[in-house]
């Protein structure tokens, strides 16, 4: 009996020696690589808006300033208007690896974009005038003084507003073109420079069309918006 068991015991040690352990796998992250650029390429106009375009490969997740995108192999991001030269941070992730990318969008000065050049600081009246459908002065005159009182706000977000002895009144412009301003839904013929702005609109005068011009200059050096 005593040889039985031992034969037992010795076949059974025999067979767990021959269990195979399975080898332990360790799986290799990936450095996550990263292809950033931007549209439009170089200095941006003030107010304009540009878009953030990336690849990767051997990522997850991609994140633009902490904020997570849907898009993580290919995609893009506008960067909403822009008023100053702004840097943005790009982040590809893969499962613990990262890899980042800082890009920096030049903006021009305000005066060089005509969205800067009427949003930039306050308006107020200087004159009125009415001329020919081919720009020819008719008529030009002082208005009273109360006008010269009244200041235009044209804010970036697109909101006009008054100073409040005009109106607490909150209403919208927005550029069509370099050339045509929408006040409340409505188009004027716009001219604006660094230093005079002149919305227009055609009505009849003595029997003609003519433009209706309303001129404005700045009324202080105080930009409407802070940065």
């Amino acid at each position: 009996m005593i040889i039985g068991i031992i034969i037992i015991l010795g076949t059974h040690l025999v067979s767990c020696e021959k269990v195979p352990i399975p080898p332990v796998v360790v799986e290799l992250e990936l450095m996550p690589k990263l292809e950033l650029s931007v549209t439009p390429d170089g200095e941006i106009p003030y107010g304009d808006v540009a878009t953030l375009k990336w690849k990767t490969i051997n990522a997850l997740r991609v994140f633009v300033d902490g904020e997570r995108q849907e898009a993580y192999k290919e995609g893009n991001k506008g960067t909403g208007n822009l008023f100053k030269t702004t840097t943005f941070e790009v982040k590809a992730v893969n499962v613990k690896l990262s890899t980042t990318e800082m890009v920096t969008i030049k903006v021009g000065p305000w005066w060089k974009s005509t969205f800067g050049k009427v949003s930039y600081l306050p308006w107020r009246y200087k004159a009125i005038s009415i001329s020919s459908l081919d720009g020819k002065t008719l008529k030009y005159w002082i208005p009273d003084p109360e006008f010269f009182t009244w200041v235009y706000y044209y804010h970036r977000d697109g909101r006009l507003t008054y100073s409040s002895n005009l109106s607490s009144n909150i209403d919208s412009w927005f550029l069509q073109d370099d050339n045509t301003i929408l006040m409340n839904g409505d188009p004027f013929k716009l001219q604006v420079s660094e230093k005079e702005m002149v919305l227009s609109y055609q009505t009849t005068w003595n029997g003609q069309q003519v433009w209706y011009n309303l001129i404005f200059e700045h009324a202080s050096d105080v930009p409407t918006d802070s940065d």
